[in-house]
């Protein structure tokens, strides 16, 4: 569809970096050849990689209030606005299904949670909240959601197993997952815990609200613009100072999103947006954004496309020296590792990936297309 409205530059663009350095470090050329920040953290900590899904979610509670607050002066209905998000979260929430499902289709062990499943929960619980839930309760919200997540997580005990516990097996969360998705989970968590399973997605939404609470602000017709700069930047610092002080009790841990995860990531994600903000809406220095602002206004689009391509280009079905290999492996290691030393050609796969995604993105962007759901 074309698009006739004007967008807060600020936020596609602060999309569009997000979404490029999701593609970016979801494709390298190794899983096991990578530079440190272009992973996650095995557990504690948090790594530039762990920032980047915390900050999509936070993009997603700014769009809320913009895009709400919008429609609702154009004499929308709540109902109506309530309605449209429960259909557009499952659209998403079905596309991640079936990104889960390429390129085998097994539907016997098909794995449910998972990253866009995560965003489209998170998306239309934060609606619902933003249209149903008194300004003043906002704040409410995601302090309660913070605080019984920490309660759960540190004090209630686990079923079956014991004493609560943060272990990566052991936690609460990863008991309710598998006892709820009956070993269908993730790969990467050995089959006992899911980094985007059921449980975690509780604390997820409060990320999702740290950016509403940013759009109200931002959103304030009675503030300057000074004014909401300032006042997003305390919320960025008491944020990030928060989640760092209570992090001796209650670790960040991305993979279990802890309440201190939330907090820490989503003060760095308003400090983001607060010089983002500054720089293109404030200041007007926007020239050189245009390669992100493509990511930006189609960033479904660009993640969806990126991750259906490295699921066919991760399954095994060229034949080489009588074993089967991915297209990936192929090109890493005959073409790349030739070229570079293996972290270099493992980030270079990523550039080049990001690149080939790039070029889609930017032809719809160059024709005024904005592919929504």
């Amino acid at each position: 569809m074309k698009s006739k409205s004007k967008r807060l530059t600020s936020l596609d663009f602060f999309r569009g970096i997000t979404v490029a350095a999701m593609i970016v470090v979801n494709d390298p050329g190794s899983w096991e050849i990578k530079y440190y920040q272009l992973s996650h953290a095995q557990w504690e900590g948090c790594t530039m990689t762990d920032l980047i899904f915390p900050f999509f979610l936070f993009i997603v509670g700014v769009s809320i209030v913009l895009a709400f607050k919008g429609a609702l002066r154009k004499g929308a209905t709540k109902k109506r606005l309530i309605w449209k998000s429960l259909k557009r979260a499952a659209i998403i929430f079905l596309l991640g299904i079936f990104l889960n499902l390429v390129p085998h289709f097994n539907f016997q062990e098909l794995r449910v949670p998972g990253v866009l499943q995560r965003i489209a929960l998170v998306y239309m619980f934060c609606s619902m909240i933003f249209l149903f839930a008194h300004r003043r309760y906002l704040f409410l919200w995601f302090g309660s959601i913070l605080v019984g997540y920490y309660i759960v997580m540190m004090y209630v005990p686990v079923p079956g197993i014991g004493p609560a516990s943060l272990d990566p097996i052991n936690n609460f969360s990863a008991w309710f997952d598998r006892l709820i998705l009956n070993g269908y989970l993730g790969s990467k968590g050995q089959g006992q815990y899911d980094a985007t399973g059921i449980f975690t997605t509780v604390p997820a939404i409060a990320s999702g609200l740290a950016g509403v609470l940013t759009g109200e602000l931002l959103s304030d017709r009675t503030k300057n613009q000074n004014e909401k700069l300032i006042w997003i930047f305390i919320f960025g610092i008491f944020s990030m100072g928060l989640g760092w002080a209570f992090s001796y009790g209650f670790p960040i841990i991305k993979k279990l999103w802890t309440s201190t995860f939330v907090l820490h990531t989503a003060g760095i994600a308003a400090l983001c947006f607060a010089m983002s903000y500054w720089f293109l809406d404030v200041k007007n220095w926007n020239k050189w954004t245009k390669p992100f602002l493509a990511f930006g206004v189609n960033a479904l689009a660009a993640y969806f496309i990126a991750a259906l391509l490295g699921r066919l280009t991760s399954s095994p079905f060229i034949g080489y020296k009588g074993v089967q290999i991915s297209p990936r492996e192929w090109f890493y290691n005959e073409v790349l590792k030739v070229l570079f030393n293996g972290y270099n050609a493992s980030f270079a796969y990523s550039i080049l990936n990001t690149t080939l995604i790039f070029m889609l993105i930017w032809y719809l962007y160059k024709r005024n297309i904005i592919i929504k759901v």
